[in-house]
């Protein structure tokens, strides 16, 4: 497929990496309006995560159950089941128990709120699943329960949904965050979005320099194999110039 570098035009596809591992295509947000969202917890988060793991660790879903002395009976019924829905359930039970959840009115446990916003990503109802991110962030000492794959998710998550969210001013300085830290993997993630905001915004002389950067750093996989393939795309355009045409789509995905 083909399109034109025209804003009207650019209905460019986020392919989204679901939390069960399937790209899933997304519309690029057509709004530049910053929302009311705001993300006082982010950076401390960051400062937290970065003091408690060295550079080069890594995780991956699917996560640890959670901790029983954590949670009552009840509330580990509940994280039980998101998780296990999450990894094996069908959408609609997922979305049944999400909405149950979602309606409790009294103060729900960290491990609850994190599955429940797992869950509202995968579901892609991304409103509410940014909302709960916001109440994890602002939360003191929120990432203690969270096992270190789960409060990197959290991170990454916060600026994807914010970029989904029509906030690309905020989701560009969390990205910009992320791409300062020693952490290895959250460094390569926020140059892997920087690089996709920049080639969107058409300076394809710095999106193809990031993603170059984590074509050379990154491990094999469709993470790393789309940056290779963009940082040529965005190196060519910025020879032809801004007029050109590209072939494709842009990418966005969860690490």
């Amino acid at each position: 497929m083909c399109f034109k570098l025209d804003r009207t035009l650019l209905l460019l596809a986020i392919l989204a990496l679901s939390p069960d591992g399937f790209l899933v295509a997304q519309p690029l947000p057509e709004s530049e309006a910053d929302h009311d969202f705001r993300t006082p917890g982010f950076d401390n988060w960051v400062d937290a995560f970065e003091g408690a793991v060295g550079p080069d660790s890594a995780w991956e879903f699917p996560y640890g159950a959670p901790r029983p002395a954590d949670l009552s009976a009840p509330e580990m019924k509940i994280v039980l089941s998101l998780r296990r829905l999450v990894m094996n359930g069908s959408l609609e039970e997922l979305e049944s128990l999400a909405d149950q959840v979602g309606r409790r009115q009294d103060e729900m446990p960290i491990q609850m709120r994190f599955w429940l916003a797992y869950a509202q990503g995968k579901l892609h109802l991304n409103q509410a699943c940014l909302s709960n991110l916001m109440i994890l962030l602002e939360g003191d000492g929120g990432w203690i329960p969270l096992e270190i794959g789960q409060q990197a998710w959290v991170l990454t998550a916060t600026a994807d949904q914010l970029f989904l969210q029509g906030n690309r001013v905020q989701a560009a300085e969390c990205y910009s965050r992320l791409a300062t830290s020693p952490v290895n993997q959250l460094n390569l993630w926020g140059q892997y979005q920087l690089a996709g905001i920049d080639f969107l915004a058409r300076d394809f002389e710095q999106s193809a320099l990031k993603y170059q950067q984590v074509c050379e750093a990154g491990k094999s996989g469709t993470w790393r194999e789309h940056s290779c393939a963009m940082a040529k795309i965005a190196g060519r355009l910025g020879k032809l110039g801004k007029g050109g045409r590209v072939h494709g789509t842009v990418a966005s995905t969860n690490p």
